[in-house]
């Protein structure tokens, strides 16, 4: 008898439960398709952010150095103060161009900002020199309107 119930258990091991269905899982709507891509996407990239992560601060970091000390050494006092920066470039270019293509120079480390920066500072010297040559001609016009009087 115990062989019996032994061959019995063995047969119903192998054979499928009638209870289970046997068809495959409903296929997926298209919402739900999408909620799975979206959700896979997003683990893919906190994933890439998490790897990621100390090398883009370190370089956010550096950046925001070199556009804090490029800004320290602008002289505001000077005539162009950002002809200096020009004129480093321009030096850089020149004396080592093949060493140059390798190196790069606080210009080209800096952000965004900084460039955006420069802009707004030679727009606010060029305004600066066309307010000094508006009142230079018309101080020359009334000179020239009073020496005619006299």
């Amino acid at each position: 008898m115990a062989t019996a119930d032994m061959s019995m258990a063995d047969a119903s091991a192998h054979r499928p439960d009638r209870r289970a269905n046997g068809s495959p899982p409903p296929a997926q709507s298209k919402r739900d398709k999408r909620r799975q891509m979206l959700s896979d996407r997003l683990l893919s990239l906190s994933d890439k952010f998490t790897k990621d992560r100390d090398v883009a601060f370190r370089a956010e970091l550096q950046r925001i150095q070199v556009d804090t000390s490029l800004v320290m050494r602008v002289d505001p006092y000077v005539d162009r103060p950002l002809d200096k920066f020009e004129e480093d470039q321009e030096r850089l270019n020149k004396a080592d161009p093949e060493n140059h293509a390798n190196a790069r120079s606080l210009l080209e480390m800096s952000g965004p900002p900084f460039a955006k920066w420069m802009e707004k500072v030679q727009d606010l010297v060029e305004q600066r020199d066309y307010a000094l040559t508006k009142y230079k001609v018309r101080i020359l016009h009334a000179h020239i309107l009073t020496c005619l009087t006299c």
